[in-house]
């Protein structure tokens, strides 16, 4: 029953001298002082007769007999369906009903099969004189019961904003007597590992946020189930007065659990966000992840180069250090190949990291062929491209080692570069490259063989002289270029393999052999022509046509030789077909683009007169014509062999379009050989799961 209180001006016997002088009141303090009064009378009579309502339902079935459990049940999430949508009088008319039925303080104590009680519904709806009636009445140990998700009252009572239901919890919990760990409630976890405060940060409850951290500061350090702080979720929050309340905290980082809050917010690109963590704690902005990356590492991989405003005099430091890889900043930066990023680290940042590379190394090892070529713009240069790491490599080697054949192209055209260079082991980017190609024929080990050996000067060998004398067994054994010999095939896939090079080389010498008798545009015939012309081929005066009779008998006989040296291959002396097959690698190599010629000339030719579309086809063919090529100079001519600048320079065009066309140009790798697990500011291991040293037995990792 609400009680209400009408205090007239007659009835205090206020007289009009003193009422003016409580108009001239500054504020009006005397007036909202005696307002407080009665409010606070009136609130408290209204529940005094809430209680004595609840203590009369309860009277009357204090000495009814036992409750059936499924009534209760029923009864008690009629009462839980009540609490979502009524308020407290409305809860108190349906505890009276229930009350002929059902004993209330039954009700009060029953959890539902998910653990979950009348108090986690009224703090889940918010409604906090609902929550404030139950208290009064529930178990205490319902006030940090559990539900099947491990949360308590507390931890729904963040939901709900505008809400005091937190507040009332926590007072109801401080006030309760026999309880040693007054903090325990504002402490316990659920299922995610989320604490209330975890909880009220994710539902953006700043006046939550706000109380909880007065009450106790402990929870903000930990971690939940997914490794995030209150601190780092806060930064999902659009809710600056939550990131002023968190971040304004004297906090000690050291005790932050899981993530850092600054990588999150780089990550996030919330940039105001980490000027307001630089501007309230430095040593919260410092703060590494779990590889020893500082925000600096994280946002060179991100490529953010926003985030290198706040690269300041203060915080230069931070450029400096490197992380559990070794890697500064701008290391990270060179393996992404991220010129721009390079260019502001360069004035602040040392060159080395903790395995002796510079920037050159790095970019080399990774394949970033942009940056690569940048540096060697730089003034600079000269002393990167002669430095050796702690084994001794220098950027082509290890270009060589990690197979990246477009970054070795801009360092082996440079004049500076010494090809015979070695490392520790007594060995050259060309002898580590012929190596890892004989132990792995990938497509990218192939290209990068080919560039060093198109770009090595007449008189350099492909092994080093000084390999010789530390190791005299390499005197014996083969390190020429890769042949069907050296792979000590049995009988049978030798066989196979020169019955596939027999059946192209037929197919090619038929389609030649046919091709000169149904030239383009036919022959003169015996009615339409003088007795001279009579038989010959019509287009005979023009450019292409010649053309393309030139590169068709090129084709037929090329192919026609490839046919005679495999026939002598299906003799049973395996020496004997290996050599015919090594001999007929070169005609048909010809034979190919000499076809691909002969049919785009003669295409042309017939389409001449509409110019477009002999010049797409021909343009078209072209391109083709080129990729043909290229893969004729995968299978390893003798021209690759050559030492004439012209024809190395068109090998090195042909890698690069394959590099480019194939996608074969570059990713990721990890630095670290004995580094299993991936961090946030490295990348992905190196081709080679071990890169052993190429001489001796002992495993030796070139890049340490």
């Amino acid at each position: 029953m609400d009680v209400e209180i009408s205090i007239a001006e007659e009835n205090v016997g206020t007289s009009n001298p003193i009422k003016e002088e409580v108009k001239k009141d500054d504020g009006g303090a005397f007036k909202e002082m005696l307002e407080d009064e009665i409010d606070s009378s009136k609130e408290e009579e209204i529940w005094r007769s809430r209680r004595e309502r609840i203590n009369n339902a309860l009277a009357a079935v204090r000495n009814a007999e036992r409750q059936d459990p499924a009534e209760v049940r029923a009864a008690a999430q009629r009462l839980a369906d009540v609490i979502k949508d009524a308020d407290v009088e409305e809860f108190i008319s349906a505890i009276e009903k229930l009350a002929n039925q059902t004993d209330p303080s039954a009700i009060f104590n029953f959890r539902r099969v998910s653990g979950t009680s009348l108090l986690h519904d009224a703090a889940r709806a918010g409604k906090d004189d609902i929550l404030r009636l139950l208290l009064d009445y529930v178990p205490v140990h319902l006030i940090a019961a559990q539900n099947e998700r491990g949360d308590t009252p507390l931890h729904l009572a963040t939901e709900a904003k505008g809400s005091r239901a937190a507040e009332i919890l926590i007072r109801r919990t401080r006030d309760l007597p026999n309880v040693e760990d007054k903090n325990q409630i504002l402490r316990m976890k659920n299922i995610d590992g989320n604490t209330a405060l975890h909880e009220a940060v994710l539902n953006y409850h700043v006046d939550g946020v706000r109380h909880l951290l007065n009450e106790d500061l402990e929870p903000v350090y930990w971690k939940s189930a997914n490794q995030m702080s209150p601190l780092y979720m806060a930064i999902e929050s659009e809710e600056p007065e939550i990131h002023e309340v968190l971040f304004s905290l004297p906090l000690e980082p050291s005790k932050i659990q899981g993530l850092p809050p600054i990588h999150g917010a780089i990550t996030r690109e919330n940039l105001n966000l980490v000027a307001l963590i630089l501007k309230k704690n430095m040593k919260l902005f410092a703060m590494t992840d779990s590889r020893g990356g500082n925000i600096f590492h994280l946002a060179a991989y991100m490529n953010m180069a926003r985030a290198f405003e706040f690269l300041r005099p203060e915080t230069e430091y931070l450029a400096q250090q490197r992380d559990m890889n070794g890697d500064l900043p701008i290391h990270i930066a060179s393996k992404m190949g991220y010129v721009d990023l390079i260019e502001k680290l360069l004035p602040v940042s040392p060159l080395l990291n903790g395995r002796g590379q510079n920037i050159l190394h790095v970019a080399a090892k990774y394949g970033r062929t942009s940056a690569v070529r940048y540096i060697l713009g730089r003034p600079y240069s000269d002393m990167l491209i002669y430095d050796g790491d702690h084994a001794g490599n220098t950027p082509s080697h290890l270009a060589a080692m990690y197979a990246q054949p477009a970054a070795l192209i801009p360092l082996r055209l440079d004049e500076r570069i010494n090809p015979v260079r070695m490392n520790h082991e007594c060995l050259t980017a060309l002898d580590i490259a012929l190596d890892r190609y004989r132990r792995e024929r990938t497509l990218r080990r192939r290209l990068t063989f080919m560039v060093l050996m198109s770009l090595t000067f007449e008189g350099c060998g492909a092994v080093s002289t000084d390999l010789l004398v530390l190791r005299p067994e390499a005197r014996n054994e083969d390190f020429a270029i890769y042949s069907l010999r050296q792979q000590k095939l049995k009988e049978d896939q030798v066989k196979d393999v020169i019955n596939t090079r027999l059946l192209v080389a037929t197919l090619v010498a038929t389609v030649t052999f046919a091709a000169g008798f149904a030239v383009p545009g036919g022959f003169n015939g015996s009615d339409t022509a003088s007795k001279d012309d009579r038989g010959m081929a019509t287009m005979l005066d023009k450019r292409l046509f010649q053309a393309f009779a030139i590169c068709n008998t090129i084709a037929m006989f090329c192919s026609m030789t490839a046919v005679i040296n495999l026939n002598w291959a299906q003799h049973y002396d395996i020496e004997a077909a290996i050599s015919a097959y090594d001999h007929s690698e070169l005609p048909l190599a010809i034979a190919l683009p000499a076809m691909s010629v002969a049919f785009l000339t003669g295409v042309t030719l017939t389409v001449g007169k509409l110019h477009w579309l002999a010049n797409t086809v021909f343009y078209l063919g072209l391109v083709f014509l080129l990729i043909i090529s290229g893969a004729n100079l995968l299978e390893d001519p003798p021209l690759l062999h050559s030492n004439h600048r012209p024809i190395r320079r068109l090998i090195l065009w042909f890698v690069l379009a394959y590099i480019y066309f194939w996608g074969v140009e570059t990713y990721l790798l990890d630095d670290s050989e004995d580094n299993k697990t991936i961090s946030g500011t490295s990348a992905s291991r190196p081709p080679d799961n071990s890169a052993t040293a190429i001489c001796g037995d002992a495993p030796h990792s070139p890049s340490h």
